[in-house]
């Protein structure tokens, strides 16, 4: 016999989301059996593309209060189950047969689906790609659940539902799915457009002012002056938060310290933003976004050493377990990059090696690993080993990859390792891939010698046209200029390594131990140039 599939109601609220709406619903296309949509105001297509859908939709005027409009439309639902989203937001691929799994299990009432945030600007829609896409981050929220005449929303902004449910069916049991929504909102142009931050705002203080003692609403509207760059205010807002007597069993719990962490970065108090992040991963012991923010906390207070130690930790829990909101790439490769960067800053060539490589194995796709590698390398004087480094941890298998990194190292200004890199591969790579390899290789080498004759003419007094340097100097640092000091600093170097500070030849121990440190000094310096890192 057949499995019974269960009756699902789409329910959703919306007002001028002609743009969004039409990718929303063809999300759920073949999942929800009844799509309900309740319009609060659309002066737009919005209603046209709803019906064409075959959605009920019911006109509702806006009164500032998002649980009473959600409920307009759970009083016509006819589903077994509930299923809830913004127009702004879209099922992900699998998640009908994920969600159906957990529908059938006697004892579910309410289902949680991960919320893939959308915030980076680049426009990009595509599932897999989104997932590794910087700026976004990911939480498990309660989407669906079952159907019942005395479950409601309730809040005015941030609505919730779980309250309801659990006095409904004390006993009633949740399940953290598999099942993704992406949610695009959070994208700048979006939050602009709608105006959304001006609105939470509004609505937050309004719920402030109706329930003083609800510490979600001070969890919520702390939220959004981060968002708005009231840090100081958000922090009030977050202790506030934290005053409720059992503070350690919310589920929002390990988000009201990470934001109260990232409050206190942001108006500099380091050494407390330290202290806040290790009290949270006490009581949140495999969150690694509190290590993360930890050792983000510590480097600013000069604690190098301990920093380094709360970054191992994030990367040893490794991504966060699917019940805690997390920004993408902690845990894994942004741990990784921040950990590469203190590396630096100790001078360990073996650590910032090792902290790079494992962030591109975590993303490979990321460029700016290579980046900070390719200059490291060049910086401290060992451009000459960066090919066969990079090739003992680095498995490229096509020409387009090897293509990649030989990009990256001339973009660092490391010419003679591009060349090596290709070379070394064209020995190993066969048919299409080394022919590919050998023509960048002759294009390479006529780049160079172009530039050559060009110099070379030049110096034969003819006048080629010159950059304006005062435009130039007005962009700030260009990487050639940033190549001329490291070149600058390495003559001087080599300088000190010769004579020692004193002007003899080997010098004494005093001597050769004030040369290191001036070196040490000087590399340090060095690696604090601005350069081009490949972030989107």
């Amino acid at each position: 016999m057949a499995k019974h599939r269960k009756h699902i109601s789409l329910c959703m609220i919306v007002r001028n989301e002609e743009r969004m709406l039409s990718s929303c619903l063809q999300s759920v296309w073949g999942i929800a059996n009844e799509i309900i949509v309740v319009d609060t105001g659309s002066t737009d297509r919005t209603v046209e593309i709803a019906e064409s859908y075959g959605a009920i939709v019911i006109h509702e005027q806006w009164d500032n209060d998002f649980a009473k409009a959600r409920n307009a439309g759970l009083e016509i639902a006819t589903g077994e189950w509930i299923l809830f989203l913004d127009a702004d937001e879209r099922l992900g691929s699998g998640a009908g047969e994920e969600l159906l799994k957990y529908m059938d299990e006697p004892r579910a009432c309410g289902l949680f689906l991960q919320i893939w945030n959308k915030a980076d600007r680049n426009g990009n829609e595509n599932e897999d790609e989104m997932e590794g896409s910087a700026g976004g981050s990911v939480h498990p929220v309660l989407r669906m659940f079952k159907s019942d005449p005395d479950i409601r929303f309730e809040g005015r902004i941030h609505e919730q539902i779980a309250a309801s449910i659990l006095r409904r069916w004390p006993d009633s049991a949740f399940y953290m799915t598999e099942a993704k929504v992406y949610h695009y909102g959070y994208r700048q142009e979006v939050i602009v457009e709608k105006n959304k931050q001006h609105r939470n705002m509004r609505l937050l203080e309004l719920a402030v002012a109706e329930e003083p003692d609800n510490y979600f609403h001070r969890y919520n509207i702390g939220v959004e002056y981060l968002r708005a760059g009231m840090p100081a205010k958000a922090l009030e807002s977050f202790r506030a938060a934290r005053q409720q007597s059992d503070f350690d069993k919310l589920s929002y719990m390990h988000l009201a310290v990470k934001y109260e962490v990232r409050s206190l970065l942001a108006l500099y108090q380091y050494a407390e933003a330290a202290e806040v992040a290790a009290q949270g991963s006490r009581l949140a012991e495999d969150y690694p976004d509190l290590y993360h923010y930890r050792a983000i906390a510590l480097a600013g207070a000069g604690r190098l050493r301990e920093a380094v130690q709360a970054a191992e930790q994030a990367l040893h829990i490794g991504a966060s377990p699917s019940r805690y909101h997390t920004e993408e790439g902690l845990g894994t490769y942004r741990t990784a990059y921040l950990l590469g960067r203190m590396k630096e800053e100790q001078l360990n060539r073996a650590g910032v090696l090792e902290a790079y490589v494992s962030a591109l194995r975590f993303k490979p796709q990321l460029l700016s690993p290579l980046y900070r590698l390719c200059s490291y390398i060049r910086i401290t004087g060992e451009e000459h080993r960066l090919s066969s480094l990079l090739a003992s941890r680095v498995i490229c298998s096509s020409a387009a990859a090897v293509i990649k990194l030989a990009e990256v190292m001339l973009e660092s200004g490391c010419d003679q390792a591009a060349q090596e890199w290709v070379g070394w591969h064209i020995g190993r790579l066969e048919g299409a891939h080394r022919g590919l390899l050998e023509r960048w290789l002759r294009e390479l080498e006529d780049d160079w010698n172009n530039l050559e004759s060009d110099a070379n003419a030049d110096m034969d007094g003819s006048e080629a046209e010159k950059p304006n340097e005062s435009v130039s100097a007005s962009a700030g640092l260009t990487r050639e200029y940033m190549y001329e000091m490291c070149d600058r600093a390495d003559a001087h170097l080599e300088l000190l390594q010769q004579y020692g500070l004193d002007g003899r030849h080997g010098g004494d121990n005093i001597a050769e131990a004030s040369s290191y440190a001036y070196s040490k000094a000087i590399r340090l310096a060095r690696l604090s140039i601005p350069i081009y890192e490949g972030w989107n």
